[in-house]
Parts: C-alpha cells; structure tokens; sequence
C-alpha cells in the first residue's frame, strides 16, 4: 500500500533525518539532501509567505520518495501569487525515490509526487508550481517526459558543463603561462578550506562585492549583483558552512597564512560523492590582467587531480563560453511549470433581458467603469498588423492586452445582448458601435518598444475617455541589450527570441495603459533604418482609416535617428495637409526645451505611467520577461519612474 503525506513543520523535518538521508544517493541528489534543505529551511522559515510542503511517498510505512517544496509569496504580472517551489537552492534539484526489488517503482514515487502538485493547484494553495534545475537523466524528469498529461509541463531549462577527470584534460591556450606569470610577480599561496574554517566566507563575501562594483562601474555590467546582499542567501550558505563540512573553498592568497592572507582570488563548491559542484567564485579586481578565473580554475584542477579529490568537476548552470574552453562535457536541465487552465468563456444563453441586464448594457455601451465581481479571462482575440515580420510572435499566443475588468465587462455585454429578444439585441449593438465611433482617437506612432511608456505614457493614461492606436514601428530588433541579457542568463538567445520577448513586455505596458489590443498595431520597419517616406506612408493610412484623429510621435528635435525621423515624417503629413492635429514629444531628460509644453499628469496618470514602466523592468527568465527595457534604457526607465515628466510641442518648433 501506498499513501501520501505532507511534512510542514521544522519539528517533522528534523525528525525524518534518518529515512531521508537513507534516500540519498552520492553524486545525484547534493541540493535535495536533508542536511541541504533543512539549511535553506532553517533561514527562510520565518521569511513571510513561505511555508514547507515536502511531500512523502511511503510504501508499507517505509519512506520510499520525498518532494521537497515549499510555498513562496510572489508577483507575476503585477499581482500577488503563491508558488510552489523546491525547499531549496541549486543547479540540480530533483525528487528523491528509494531503490529496490521490493520497493515501488521510481515512475510510481514521482506519480504521486505528481498527483499532489495537481492537487495543490486544483485547491488553490498555489498558482503557480514551478520547479527548475531537473536533471534530464534523472527517474522524475523521465516520469514527466513518459506522461500523457505532465510532458507538456516540462521545457528546457540550461546546460551545465562538466570536466571529467578520469581521464585527460587541457586547459585553454595561454592559461598556463598567465599562472607563471601571476606567481613570478606576486606572492601567491593556494589554499583550501574546509566550510568557514578560518571565517573564510566573510572573507570570500568581500571579494565578490569588489568584483560586482567593479564590473557594474568600469564594465557598465548593469545585470551584476551578489548573492551576499541577500541576507537569507547568506544565512542559508552559512548554515552549510557551519553545520557541514561540504563545502571546499579554494582560495589564492597574497601570503603563507590561511588565517589572515588576503583573498585574492577564490572558488568554493560543494563535495556531492566524487562530484565537485562549483557554486560561487570571484577575484579583486586589480588582477583582473592575470585572466585570474582562469589559472585559479588550473590551479584547482591541478591540486584536485594531484590528491585525487574528484572524478568530476561541475563548472555550473549556464552555457557561458569560457565553461566550453574546459570541456566538450554538459547536462541539460528542465523546468517544469503548471499553471491552473483559463476557465472558459461563459456561453451565451437564450431568454428575456432582466432589467438589471438592461441596465449592465446602456452602463456599458455608455462608458461606464463598473467592474465585475468575479472577472475571467476571455478567449484570446488576434491582433492587428500592418506588416508582421517574421520574428513577431503570433498574436494567439499572447493575452489580448486589454485590462481584466474591461475584458469581463464585455463579455457581460455580450451576454446580455445575447439573451435580447432580436430586435432589442440589434438595438444595443448599434449604441455599442456608435458610442465607439464617436469617441475621439489619437494615433500614437511608436518608433521602438518601451518609447510609448518611457516618453508618453502619462499623455496616453491621462485621456482614458479617448481611444488610442498605438502602431510600433520597430519590433526593436537592434537594441544592443541582447548581449547583457545573454550574459545575464548565461546562454545563448537568438534575435527571434529577444524581439518575442521585447514584444511581450511591449504589449504588457500598453494593456497597463489602458489601450486595447485591437488597437494595437506592428509595422515592422528596421529597427535603425526606417526612413521618412516608410513613416509618411504609414501615417497617411491611419489618417485615411480616422478622419479627424490626433497625431502624435517622438520630437524632430530628438539625437535618435529612428525618433526624429518619426517625427519629420509626422511634421511633412501636418504640412501636406494629411493630418490637422499633430504633436511631438521631447526625450525628457536628453532634451529640455523650455518653449516645449509640460503634459499636466494627475495622480492617476502617473500611477499607470509607474505601472507602464514596471513591465518593462520584469526579470521572470521563465515566463520569457527579460526585462530588456530597463536593460536597454536604464537611465530612461528609471528616471521616468521617479520623475514622470514629459513635454510636447506643436510642428512649429525649430
């Protein structure tokens, strides 16, 4: 017999030591180990929202698997959200099964294991379950790949790079002669520790926040941080530290004296079996000339090698280039997501309109702002193109950009009308689509991703009451951010998928703003070679299609070529007589001109300029959010977010 429970207490973790570490098998399971998880439980335990889920498979009574998670406080798409994650941090994290004749099969253990996270989601403990880090060799993410319902949950994740050791290995050309060089000229002792012995960690923290300073301030590596300014991090490395003796620090120093020597250069890992597994690593800048990650790597290897330390050395997740300078050798990883299905559109139903359904449908077709109790999401409808290139993401697989209660409140329209009588029902649409025809539009020429919010996004939020079509010009192919990203997330990612991603954050910023996703339009010019005729040709359209409409883009007087010339081709439609109403707006703070006018923004303005601006500052690199807006435009984005001001100024400013 086989039964399910679930460990959610510190007192209950600690008292399955002894079954859970009978699970453990050297070299697969280090980050899922007891003594791992009861580390990172022990610092994140009183860290609000987070509470231990470990499910246990018993057989007979015998512990025969365990799923280590935990529930975590998040934000996805601006909204609070539970998630359920592993209990723990690390490259590879898996569920744990026992082995055996008698024992049940691993495919079982992970069955179940499985059963529960549907269970929590079906429940609503949790959104969202999202598990990273799965060794594509391992029974669980076999299980997963073998299932019907659960394979679709599973995608790829990273490579890890590995040094194999039994055998021969070579170092990248010139490391060699760099080592020689750094110990001719300096005074340098390698040194190993054993978990903080020497209160090696402090030690180790300091150096890592000098490199970060460093690479943000000469290198402009804005994507740099510290796992040491994470106190809960810290904390739960620490109890590894001091409470195991896993981890193995290696560490140049500028002296014989391992107890006051200064770290120059140091790279820690944890022992799992004959696995080494590199976890965190840094040098001092001012040997930054002696390729210091790598002859310290060389030493390493050498000293491992020389006392036979290892049959492997795990350089990690992420496919940098220089892990591939060591070894041909990687493991690849999977994430697993689930995510509760949309509900399904409610189905229109015959009968006689009630008056409160009179009601809902003149307050709607009137413009009302009464929001639903209980929105849903509705089918997703396509969105409009002029031209759509060929690395523009197919508009089904996005959400329709529109605001959720605006959504609910259409399809409660298109409800009601539903169950009209016919001649009734004909009679709302016709106030529907008048109502929509009579509002006033603005035509909004976007030259890249990120301008609408950066540069006008307060205007557009500060006219609710008019329609607005926004047409991107650019999907914002050339933006040189693609190269921080792929060393943010440490592999390679292809045009398609960074402008896929710009346009991701591109339509969550105009739904913030209030425009709807019919209104929304990609040209698909070439982002820094769009040319005045290309732009001119593109606004005489949109004149055609809305006589009457208001015109607006970036100023002529802007230093980026794609935005002045948006702009000269806006001035030439307003002196050919095309449009009446045009405006142009200055790139606050590139360019101040006092003759330029001050866009008045009310609280509510700002408030959605804010909420424009944060989707393009979203770093979630498995919901595809690179925050490559903030990327980009650093400066830009954050100085909107603070100061939220724009100007305009009419086709007569030269």
């Amino acid at each position: 017999m086989i039964e399910t429970s679930i460990c959610r207490t510190t007192e209950d973790l600690a008292a399955l030591r002894e079954e859970w570490e009978a699970l453990e098998r050297p070299g697969e399971s280090y980050y899922t180990s007891h003594r791992f998880v009861s580390a990172w439980w022990a610092s994140y335990r009183h860290a609000p929202g987070y509470r231990l889920h470990v499910v246990l498979v018993r057989q007979e009574g015998q512990l025969v698997g365990v799923g280590p998670f935990a529930f975590r406080p998040e934000k996805r798409e601006g909204e609070p959200v539970t998630v359920l994650r592993w209990a723990s941090h690390g490259d590879y994290l898996s569920v744990l099964h026992a082995a055996g004749p008698s024992v049940a099969s691993p495919q079982t253990i992970s069955g179940h294991v499985l059963a529960e996270l549907d269970r929590v989601v079906d429940a609503d403990e949790a959104q969202v379950v999202q598990l990273t880090g799965i060794p594509s060799e391992s029974a669980f993410a076999w299980h997963v790949r073998t299932s019907q319902v659960h394979h679709r949950r599973l995608a790829f994740l990273i490579e890890n790079p590995w040094i194999d050791l039994r055998g021969p290995w070579s170092a990248p050309s010139h490391t060699g002669k760099y080592l020689r060089k750094l110990r001719r000229e300096h005074d340098v002792h390698l040194h190993t520790f054993t978990g903080d012995e020497h209160g090696i960690l402090d030690r180790i923290a300091e150096v890592h926040r000098a490199e970060k300073n460093h690479l943000i301030e000469t290198h402009a590596r804005s994507e740099r941080h510290s796992l040491y300014d994470d106190d809960r991090r810290t904390e739960h490395i620490r109890q590894v530290f001091t409470t195991t003796d896993d981890a193995l620090t290696f560490a140049f120093l500028d002296g014989e004296d391992p107890a006051t020597g200064r770290v120059l250069a140091y790279r820690t890992v944890f022992r799992d079996g004959r696995r080494l597994l590199s976890w965190n690593s840094a040098y001092l800048p001012e040997f930054e000339r002696y390729r210091m990650g790598k002859v310290l790597q060389l030493a390493i290897l050498e000293h491992v090698t020389e006392h036979d330390l290892a049959d492997e050395f795990d350089l990690g997740a992420g496919k940098y280039p220089w892990k591939f300078e060591w070894t041909p050798h990687q493991r690849p990883t999977y994430r697993y997501l689930l995510k509760p299905p949309r509900p399904p559109a409610a189905k229109p139903t015959s009968g006689t309109t009630t008056p409160a359904a009179t009601r809902a449908v003149t307050s709607a077709t009137a413009g009302g702002a009464a929001r639903p109790t209980s929105p849903s999401s509705p089918p997703v409808a396509p969105a409009r193109s002029e031209a759509t290139p060929a690395h523009t993401p197919r508009a089904a697989d996005a959400d329709d950009g529109q605001p959720q209660w605006r959504r609910a409140v259409r399809r409660g329209v298109r409800a009601a009308i539903a169950r009209m009588p016919e001649p009734a029902a004909q009679q709302a649409k016709r106030v529907a689509r008048t109502r929509r025809l009579t509002r006033g539009v603005t035509v909004w020429y976007v030259p890249h991703p990120d301008d609408e919010s950066i540069f006008m996004g307060g205007a557009i939020a500060s006219e609710p009451d008019r329609r607005h079509v926004i047409v991107l010009l650019t999907p914002g192919e050339g933006s040189q951010a693609i190269h921080s990203l792929r060393r943010r997330l440490g592999r390679e990612i292809g045009l398609d998928e960074f402008v896929a991603a710009r346009d991701r954050e591109f339509t969550a910023a105009v739904a913030r703003l209030g425009v709807e996703r019919r209104d929304v339009y990609r040209v698909g010019l070439p982002d820094g070679g769009i040319t005045e005729d290309s732009v001119l040709a593109v606004i005489r359209r949109h004149a055609r299609r809305r006589p009457g409409a208001a015109h607006r883009t970036m100023s002529y007087l802007d230093p980026h070529p794609d935005h002045a010339t948006a702009g000269r081709a806006l001035r030439r439609a307003h002196r050919l007589g095309l449009v009446a109403d045009a405006k142009f707006f200055l790139p606050v703070p590139q360019v101040l001109d006092e003759r330029a006018e001050r866009v008045v923004l009310d609280e509510r303005a700002r408030a959605v300029k804010k909420a424009a601006l944060a989707e393009y500052r979203l770093f979630e690199p498995d919901e595809g959010r690179y925050a490559i807006g903030r990327r980009s435009v650093s400066e830009l984005v954050t100085y909107h977010h603070r100061t939220p001001e724009e100007r305009v100024h009419g086709p007569e400013l030269d």
